[in-house]
């Protein structure tokens, strides 16, 4: 915390030399917000040892907070952070997974670039995170910039130093996985998710998953956050996530679109600098044949995963939280201690096209006269929103390779500016000895 060094330095400029009076005074300016701020300011101004003792205590045992985000002291509990930056440790441990998901395994795709996730170099910045592997498509895609990627790849294959690619080496841009949600296959593999309570959950035809990168770049001490979700071959930036319900023996599921769909933001996309993330959240709730958007802005409140907030439609009535935490910070619908949901934005469709998965839920169960039994629910957990970011290579190539495959490619020569020898009815006798008729000749060309 930066008021523990200032501190510090004021008690020794108290205690050396004996005879020097420490100068300075705590200004408090008291600022209401949806957390108590205290700003602090110190001045240079003349006052007696026990004045300067007793505003040193309080300074020393104050319980101040700070970030580099905020000018501002906030007087809170420290056990329970308040600002949006500190509150990405309430990420639950057990929600982190130790290694690059299976369905970003192999070499993705664009117009723009290659990236590849599971490069098997292990990160160093942060604890179970590996370096990802990124090549540029440079000069209308006719050169390939190994930009991102792990020494080691350097070390085996060098890279190309020109005036596009530096001397240096490659950027190390580390990246971790947190789940989103459950990372289903089909149900004929042996990879079936099992949930807490014994029932099963696998995909419906086309694997799936969704996940929150938490991607560290050189030489910058902040953690950036990318959400993914994968819907088959299509990786995508821009979507929502519905948790798992369950419908009943005698009530299939026949509208998958239906119920509360979660944002966890967007970026811009995955990239070798750290990439722009949208502001705001926007969430869905789908009833019907009626789309309600709620917006979800930044807040610094304490995070209360039981907040709930709830808004009218006529005679309906629907609950949804009132408050988020995505991307290590803490969103909210409603301001201060309010509930209700104003302003809602109603729509008879979702603003893009979308894609939505397919998982299919094994339950266990008793019927009606009290025997165990089984049924199938078919949900969506993942609706995937406009077009998607990357495309999954269906190749065994490696990066090196590509790299290496594009550079050897040369570019077509332009065309030539007057027609190949031969086209051209021209002979230099003409002009060395013209013939008699000659004039005439020039006339009746082009007849």
């Amino acid at each position: 915390m930066k008021a523990v060094p200032l501190v510090l330095d004021m008690r020794l400029r108290f205690l050396w030399p004996p005879t020097l009076h420490v100068d300075f005074c705590l200004n408090l300016a008291w600022i209401f917000a949806d957390t108590l701020k205290v700003k602090t300011a110190f001045f240079m101004r003349p006052v007696s040892a026990l004045g300067a003792l007793l505003c040193l205590c309080a300074a020393a045992t104050a319980p101040c907070q700070t970030t580099d985000a905020s000018p501002y002291y906030r007087i809170a509990n420290p056990d329970i952070p308040l600002l949006s930056a500190q509150a990405e440790p309430f990420v639950r441990a057990a929600d982190t997974e130790r290694t690059v998901p299976e369905l970003l395994s192999g070499v993705w795709h664009n117009k723009s670039r290659y990236v590849v996730f599971d490069t098997g170099a292990a990160g160093k910045v942060a604890e179970d995170s590996e370096i990802m592997g990124q090549v540029l498509r440079l000069f209308y895609r006719w050169y390939a910039d190994r930009a991102a990627e792990p020494p080691s790849f350097s070390n085996d294959a060098a890279r190309d130093v020109n005036n596009a690619t530096s001397a240096s080496s490659a950027e190390s841009v580390e990246i971790h996985w947190t789940p989103l949600t459950y990372e289903v296959f089909s149900s004929g593999s042996d990879r079936t998710v099992t949930l807490y309570n014994g029932d099963t959950l696998s995909a419906d035809g086309i694997a799936s998953g969704a996940w929150d990168m938490e991607v560290h770049y050189p030489g910058r001490n902040e953690t950036y956050h990318i959400p993914v979700a994968v819907i088959g071959n299509r990786l995508y930036l821009h979507f929502v996530v519905k948790q798992l319900e369950s419908i009943g023996i005698e009530r299939p599921n026949y509208n998958l679109l239906g119920g509360y769909w979660r944002d966890y933001g967007s970026a811009s996309g995955v990239l070798v600098s750290p990439p722009a993330n949208a502001p705001e959240l926007r969430s869905f709730y789908i009833a019907g044949s009626s789309v309600y958007q709620i917006r979800y802005w930044r807040t610094d409140m304490d995070y209360d995963e039981s907040a709930r907030a709830v808004f009218s439609d006529g005679d309906d009535t629907y609950d949804v939280p009132k408050m988020l935490l995505a991307q290590g910070l803490v969103y909210t619908c409603v301001n201060g201690r309010g509930s209700r949901i104003r302003n809602i934005t109603r729509s008879p469709s979702l603003p893009e096209d979308f894609m939505l998965n397919s998982v299919l839920v094994t339950r266990h169960g008793t019927d009606e006269g009290g025997e165990s039994t089984t049924w199938t629910e078919k949900a969506a957990t993942i609706c995937a929103l406009g077009e998607p970011y990357l495309t999954l290579l269906d190749s065994t190539e490696t990066l090196e390779s590509i790299a290496a495959r594009i550079n050897a490619q040369k570019k077509p020569f332009p065309p030539p500016l007057f027609p190949p020898h031969g086209i051209l009815d021209f002979d230099w006798s003409i002009i060395e000895d013209p013939p008699e008729n000659w004039n005439k000749r020039m006339h009746s060309l082009g007849k």
